[in-house]
This record gives structure tokens, C-alpha cells and sequence, in this order.
């Protein structure tokens, strides 16, 4: 039986990460040497170069793919066992916090909570995953997310999951600034009429405005498909088509781009985002820390 230092093995993720030797070995506070050293060091133990220098970054190999995930999982566990019911030391704690989320939390919650962390829990990290969907029921309930972000009513939620609502917001379109032909307000024929760019809202295809137009036997066209809302601001602006996104996003991207905010017909949905976590790990002090941390991120009412 092999007998690795788990600090290696912490190596795997951190590098997996960052896909640099040099910006791994800061984030762990040691030389790039020393950092070399290691690696070498887990290579000869497990008889794999595991990274290997691509034009991409480091690149890990099928062996090592197959170990990421189950390190991740393993050393997730043995922290929360460590800690037990004990408290948990944000200003002190090196831990990293991995969480599956849709690109809303991303784009919106992350910066604000990325500046929480650095006055709060300086040493802790941060791990988004936002094409977790795929494995949030596993993924949780294995401790290898820790919590999951995602949308009321698109994705099943297990029985042993709890749901804590994060936020309510509601849906506009943005378009080109330019697009001065287009009303405040649009009627629904003028909204079926436009040209549209779609971001999904999950992996599964199920979507709030689909289901909407759905339930009134009708139907928009989708000019094109992004994976981001930075990248559909950026669309929008450039052929003048309309998006539908929430409030909050389009109150963003408006500062952002030379867009404008339009309102949807009388009847358009909400959007209601919840963190979901498992019963198996939800007591322990450093999850609900990190779900205290997620919802104090909530953006005032006044924006929405």
C-alpha cells in the first residue's frame, strides 16, 4: 500500500486548477521549486508524470484525471471529519470551498464574495463550477461541491438535499443601445418578432421564457446560443438582437456595454435561485458558514 504525504496530493487539485506551476505554488504560499520538488516527488510514487506541459498550461493526464476527483472528495471529507461540530475559523482557515452554480452567481455574486473572503478568510479559496450541473446530486451529496447554486423549478432536488432561497428576480430584455425603434415596453407580437440570442439556462434545456411562451402555444427564434451573459451583452450589443436575462444582469451589463433595458410583455416569469447542500454535510460549521457568506451576497431590492 502506497504511503503518500497528503499535502502531494492536495498538489493534484491546486495544479489542476491552476494549470500553472508558478501560480500553484503562490496560491500554496511555497517557492516554485520547492513546488517542482514535490511533484517530482508524487511522479516517482505513483509512476506517472500526471502534468505535462501543453501551449494550454499543464495539462493533467488520464491518471491523474482519474485521481483529481477522487482526492477532492477524499480530503473534502477528512476536513469535515477533522473539524467535527466544532467552530469554524474563517480568518484562520486555509480551506477551499467548492461550489457548482449557474453563470448568475458567477457573473453577479462571485466578485462580491471573492471581496468578502479577502477581508474575512484571507487563506480560503474559492472552486466555481458553473457546468456542474450534470453532477450536483452526486457531486454534493459525494462532498466533492460543496454547495450548489442553482434555479427553482428547472432542477430536481433529492430528498436528502436541503434548499435555502437565495433570491427572487425577474426577467427584461437587453438590446443595442442604438435599437431606438424598439418601445419601453414590448407587446408579445413584438417580442416573438426579434431576433434573439439564448443562453440556457441549464444543461437539460429547460428554461423559464421557453416554458412561458410554451404554455401560450408559442414560439421565439433563436438567432444564437452563448454560454455567458458577458458574451451575450457582447452579442447584443453588436447585432442589435434582443436577450432575455435578469434584471440584476441586465442592470450590469448596461454599465457595461452600449445596451439598453427593455421590458417583456405582462406575464413574463421570475427567476428564483437557491443554494442547495446536503444533509449529510449541511451541519457542519463550515458549510453553513459559506451559505450565511453566499446569501449575505444578496443585491439590494432597489435594484430589482
Amino acid at each position: 500500500m502506497l504511503s503518500i504525504d497528503l499535502n502531494l496530493l492536495r498538489l493534484l487539485l491546486v495544479l489542476a486548477e491552476e494549470r500553472s506551476v508558478t501560480k500553484a505554488a503562490e496560491r500554496l504560499f511555497i517557492s516554485q521549486s520547492a513546488f517542482s520538488h514535490a511533484l517530482n516527488r508524487l511522479r516517482e510514487q505513483l509512476g506517472d508524470p500526471l502534468f505535462v506541459r501543453t501551449s494550454q498550461g499543464m495539462e493533467a493526464t488520464p491518471r491523474a484525471q482519474e485521481l483529481i476527483p477522487v482526492v477532492r472528495r477524499s480530503l473534502g471529507q477528512l476536513e469535515r471529519g477533522l473539524q467535527g461540530g466544532g467552530q469554524f475559523e474563517p480568518a484562520t482557515s486555509a480551506r477551499t470551498f467548492y461550489i457548482g452554480a449557474v453563470d448568475y452567481f458567477e457573473f453577479l455574486a462571485l466578485p462580491r464574495l471573492v471581496s468578502r473572503f479577502k477581508t474575512l478568510a484571507p487563506n480560503v479559496r474559492l472552486s466555481v463550477d458553473i457546468l456542474a450541473e450534470k453532477i450536483q446530486d452526486t457531486g454534493v451529496e459525494s462532498g466533492q461541491l460543496d454547495v450548489f447554486v442553482g434555479i427553482e423549478g428547472l432542477q430536481h432536488v433529492p430528498h436528502a438535499f436541503n434548499k435555502r432561497t437565495w433570491l427572487t428576480d425577474r426577467f427584461v430584455a437587453i438590446t443595442a443601445r442604438s435599437r431606438t425603434d424598439l418601445p419601453a415596453r414590448l407587446s408579445l407580437r413584438q417580442f416573438l418578432a426579434e431576433p434573439q440570442v439564448h443562453l440556457p439556462a441549464v444543461i437539460s434545456g429547460a428554461d423559464l421564457i421557453e416554458r412561458w411562451l410554451s404554455a401560450q402555444h408559442q414560439s421565439r427564434t433563436l438567432a444564437t446560443i452563448v454560454q455567458s451573459y458577458a458574451v451575450g451583452g457582447r452579442v447584443v450589443a453588436s447585432s442589435g438582437y434582443l436577450m432575455c436575462v435578469p434584471l440584476r444582469i441586465a442592470q450590469e451589463l448596461v454599465e457595461m456595454l452600449p445596451l439598453r433595458i427593455v421590458e417583456l410583455p405582462a406575464g413574463a416569469p421570475e427567476l428564483t435561485l437557491t443554494i442547495l447542500s446536503h444533509s449529510l454535510y449541511d451541519h457542519q460549521a463550515d458549510i453553513r458558514w459559506l451559505m450565511d457568506e453566499i446569501s449575505r451576497c444578496h443585491l439590494s431590492e432597489s435594484q430589482a
